[in-house]
């Protein structure tokens, strides 16, 4: 399990982040998952074949847009 943050990175609170990178000026919301369904990762940021996740705000603003 390794996550990798880039400088300006903020992880709210309940979050469960593993495997993952996440690039430079990202806001995580509060509760998100990643890392633990391969399916649910590839629906909405970049993977990897080894399980690396890479999540960049663009990626989680789309998710937002879709969700809400």
């Amino acid at each position: 399990e390794h996550v990798v943050a880039l400088p300006r990175v903020i992880v709210n609170r309940k979050a469960e982040l593993k495997n993952c990178v996440i690039d430079s000026g990202v806001v995580i919301p509060e509760g998100l998952v990643v890392g633990q369904d391969p399916v649910a990762d590839e629906k909405w940021f970049r993977r990897t074949d080894n399980g690396i996740v890479l999540i960049t705000q663009s990626m989680l603003d789309a998710r937002a847009k879709a969700l809400s």
